[in-house]
């Protein structure tokens, strides 16, 4: 073992082992994992990339977010879901240790501290979305990973390297094709705050220009099969959410800086657990994350701070205006929370230093505890999110949807369709045609809600499927005129986990498990008439 892999193997093994132990704890395997996997193990199968055999429909949004699953379940056995899973875990989770081992390098280079890397590290391993996110099946590790490559590359001492360059942008657009603007985001800041110690750093045009052209050269061969194989490059999620993102009006975003410095924006949920707005967790939990994500963003304003601490905090700021645009699902958010993570860390070095530089006790060990109770609470907030993830997975997944995808995959005959909103493990288990809100699978759900019918009674009257699978919330009263087409469906089962979720006393983030503890379902009654053709 190396000098530095002996001084560094602490916190490999930590960003190694939590997410492992958090998916050994709590078996979670996110929904949308399920939705990729389907057009995983149709490629392994011989049917193609695709969600429905015969439909070229570009049903997700990672290349390798797909493409690695793929391969874990080719090594598994395509039937053998938990061991391909675990398989991608371990994917995840390594390159989360190879990301710490860049980061402890680069810190040792840039003079960060022993508590800044305890704070960096502490907010970061303990984060629950990273932690959920790099082992239920999405691609949030690897993202990560290129993140923090790209961070370490652009911060070297001397001059970033176009090759490693290159691989950062490449691995970004091979995991989210929108992660350019993560790119751009660690870029830009390079460019306007060049201060390193007592030295001005030239501009990095040039390995900057040739990395980024060596990347596009890289990912170029998927953005040219995605164009030929799918009929566009831009993959069809994308097109199916934009149709439900809120549109941003300028004075809305002209304001963001201001509505995050009052709590009003998506930027406070980068330390916070996943789906916390439904409620169930403590209320001062969003002043924890309000202050932490405030301070990262804004951090750069203040002149006297180090260089790399202006830099990562001014990515966060440039990211708040991508992330506050859009609609912030938990996954995302995990890499400007690493950013974040980044800021913090270096303020806090900055300020202990400081304060032992000018005899100040008082205020080094304020400084100390602020940075130990920031952690704290991110260790605290992480093991209540296993417990509720474990209860989720083995009450709504397991017993819930799981059982709803197998019990149609059973029941429904051949050619038949089911209406829904989470797609995942009920399309994956049932193998039906689906039409899923907002129609991630299904370009007919798409051109409907275009055309104006966005409620869930106006798609089934347009789509006229064969079963139902809604929530009680999302049923319209079949009375209602408008409502009329459900008159052709008749209940047939109920999947209700309510009474058991009720019965468990200490659940943080409750209302969300509830939001998807009951679903029934509706089969359409033979012989309703059809609607006319559209």
């Amino acid at each position: 073992m190396t000098p530095h892999l002996r001084r560094y193997w602490p916190v490999i093994l930590l960003m190694l082992a939590v997410p492992l132990a958090f998916a050994w704890f709590t078996g979670h395997a996110w929904e949308d994992y399920f939705i990729t996997l389907r057009t995983s193990r149709n490629l392994v199968e011989g049917n193609g990339l695709v969600f429905n055999s015969g439909e070229r429909v570009h049903t997700f949004t990672s290349p390798l977010g797909v493409l690695l699953p793929a391969l874990c379940s080719w090594l598994a056995g395509a039937s053998h879901e938990s061991l391909a899973l675990w398989f991608f875990r371990f994917i995840n989770a390594g390159l989360l240790a190879v990301a710490a081992l860049f980061v402890c390098r680069r810190s040792e280079t840039l003079g960060l501290g022993r508590f800044g890397r305890f704070v960096f590290f502490g907010l970061l391993a303990a984060d629950a979305k990273l932690a959920d996110f790099a082992s239920n099946g999405m691609e949030t590790g690897i993202l990560v990973f290129f993140v923090l490559l790209l961070w370490s590359e652009l911060e070297a001492p001397v001059a970033p390297r176009a090759l490693p360059i290159a691989i950062a942008c490449a691995g970004l657009m091979w995991t989210r094709p929108d992660a350019f603007i993560l790119g751009a985001a660690l870029m830009a800041p390079h460019f306007f705050l060049r201060r390193r110690g007592t030295t001005v750093r030239p501009r990095p045009w040039r390995p900057l220009l040739r990395g980024v052209l060596l990347g596009a050269a890289l990912y170029l061969p998927w953005f040219v099969f995605a164009w030929w194989y799918y009929g566009s490059p831009i993959p069809h999620t994308i097109v199916a959410k934009s149709v439900i993102t809120p549109r941003f009006q300028l004075h809305e975003f002209l304001l963001l800086p201001w509505r995050t410095l009052i709590g009003d924006s998506f930027l406070t949920d980068l330390f916070l657990p996943t789906y916390w707005y439904y409620g169930g967790w403590p209320s001062l939990l969003h002043l924890f994350g309000h202050v932490l994500s405030v301070a990262a963003a804004f951090a750069w304003f203040c002149p006297a701070l180090p260089g790399p601490a202006r830099r990562a905090s001014l990515s966060v700021f440039c990211g708040m205006f991508y992330v506050c645009a859009i609609i912030p699902f938990p996954w995302y958010l995990p890499p400007w929370t690493a950013l974040a993570a980044l800021a913090l860390a270096f303020t806090f070095d900055d300020l202990l230093a400081r304060a032992r530089r000018l005899s100040h006790p008082s205020f080094a060990s304020v400084t100390r505890v602020v940075g130990s109770l920031a952690v704290g609470v991110q260790v605290a907030v992480l093991l209540a999110a296993a417990w509720q993830m474990r209860i989720q997975q083995r009450l709504v997944e397991n017993d819930g949807r799981r059982e709803i995808g197998r019990w149609l995959h059973a029941t429904a005959a051949p050619g038949d369709t089911v209406f829904l909103e989470p797609l995942g493990y009920i399309g994956y288990y049932s193998g039906l045609k689906t039409f899923d809100v907002p129609g991630l699978s299904s370009p007919e759900v798409v051109a409907a809600m275009r055309g104006g019918a966005v409620r869930f009674a106006s798609l089934i009257e347009r789509l006229h499927p064969t079963w139902l699978v809604l929530r009680p919330f999302e049923i319209a009263d079949p009375r209602l005129p408008e409502n009329a087409a459900l008159r052709s469906y008749r209940l047939v089962r109920t999947w209700n986990a309510r009474p058991r979720l009720d019965a468990i006393a200490f659940l943080p983030g409750r209302a969300w498990l509830e939001h998807d503890s009951e679903f029934r379902v509706f089969r359409r009654i033979t012989g309703a008439a059809q609607p006319a053709a559209q």
